[in-house]
């Protein structure tokens, strides 16, 4: 089970970040979207500027996850201050600009919307599996994030840390199991499960009143 990341784990993650990333701008929001979106890293990895930016330079109320069958609405007020401090550092250091300095705030709407430090997106590796299918994987982007957690003080960085800190912290604030499973995107119902009956505070209260 990935490691939960509480809410104070989380500020000081973003304050750590903020101190010594060498572009704190893009770490911060790749940190809002990893904790704040429910999207799996690789899902993370193939937004689009296009996704979130309109072309009149206003970022989009939702978009559809790529390689999903699911929206995701970008309505979280931190997430979007966070990403609008990103945007506006691309363009300021022209990081994927665009034809149309009219359009997109001037950047290339077709680009991915996280650049490495070499001012390229993140690659996403193809693997043919002895099934006979295609798999993929970030791992660039994996390790990058990994990084920022360890860098901050977690014992045991998971790219899933993000997604379980998500769906417990709904859990606690009453939403149902099927939207936090819907927002998720698993596969099955049981994963979900899974991630919210090992909630530390719920198991806590169990062992409180058993003896």
């Amino acid at each position: 089970m990935p490691q939960l990341i509480e809410k104070p784990q989380c500020d000081w993650l973003f304050k750590v970040t903020k101190q010594n990333s060498k572009q704190p701008e893009r770490d911060q929001c790749l940190l809002a979207f990893f904790f704040g979106s429910a999207c799996s890293t690789l899902e993370i990895n193939r937004i689009q500027l296009k996704d979130v930016l309109s072309k009149s330079g206003k970022l989009t109320k939702l978009y559809t996850v790529r390689g999903a069958e699911r929206e995701f609405y970008l309505s979280s007020e931190r997430l979007r201050e966070y990403l609008n401090q990103y945007l506006t550092y691309r363009v300021k250091n022209r990081i994927g600009l665009g034809n149309n300095p009219d359009q997109y705030r001037s950047l290339d709407p077709d680009t991915a919307l996280f650049f490495s430090y070499q001012n390229r997106p993140f690659s996403i590796v193809r693997k043919h599996t002895s099934a006979g299918s295609d798999s993929y994987s970030c791992d660039a982007l994996n390790r990058h994030i990994k990084m920022l957690l360890r860098n901050a003080g977690t014992e045991s960085p998971s790219v899933l840390s993000g997604r379980r800190a998500f769906a417990v912290e709904l859990h606690r604030q009453g939403y149902d199991i099927a939207h936090i499973h819907y927002m998720l995107g698993n596969k099955t119902l049981e994963t979900t499960q899974r991630l919210l009956t090992t909630d530390p505070i719920v198991m806590g209260e169990v062992a409180k009143n058993a003896f």
